[in-house]
């Protein structure tokens, strides 16, 4: 049985956030992390660090198990819930640690910060999160670990593929027509 498959017999999806991504973009990453321009935009990702921090705290790597297709970001979602969740590019929105309410909307259960919320409120095992958010995080967990994949501690949304994916890739995304 699947993740997803488990998942479906609790009334609960995977929401993919992201999967593979070209070398040229974790390069880019990098790049964005040491160019010294602070925005409000990456404080909504990035709260209580400086963005040249980043990469020394472990939030962004030089070499990225997403471009060797061994790593992906990845949430749940309840399919009880009646959950639309549109994104307003007008609406000024709380950054990645506040409440759900207050976050950028992506249709997930909330797991206590916001997706790619570089932050120690998202590491996987902190104190600082509701049980309810701790219960579903380690629900999302079990499951990836079920099947082998295995979480990164500071990041309760990324896990990785043990054994494949050596080769960093670094073909474009093409858009579909």
């Amino acid at each position: 049985m699947s993740v997803q498959e488990e998942l479906a017999l609790q009334k609960l999806s995977l929401k993919m956030f992201d999967c593979y991504r070209p070398a040229r973009a974790s390069a880019d990453m990098v790049a964005w992390s040491r160019d010294g321009r602070e925005t409000a935009a990456s404080k909504r990702y990035n709260p209580a660090f400086s963005k040249a921090d980043l990469f020394r705290l472990g939030y962004i790597a030089q070499y990225s198990g997403h471009s060797t297709g061994s790593a992906l970001d990845l949430s749940l979602v309840n399919l009880r819930d009646d959950n639309p969740a549109t994104f307003d590019p007008q609406k000024t929105y709380g950054d990645c640690t506040a409440n759900v309410n207050l976050r950028a909307p992506d249709g997930s259960i909330d797991m206590g910060t916001g997706y790619d919320c570089s932050d120690v409120k998202s590491h996987t095992s902190a104190k600082s999160i509701t049980s309810s958010q701790r219960e579903w995080r380690q629900k999302l967990v079990q499951v990836m670990a079920r099947r082998g994949f295995v979480n990164y501690s500071k990041e309760w949304w990324h896990f990785s593929l043990p054994g494949v994916g050596r080769q960093a890739y670094d073909f474009p995304i093409q858009k579909r027509n």
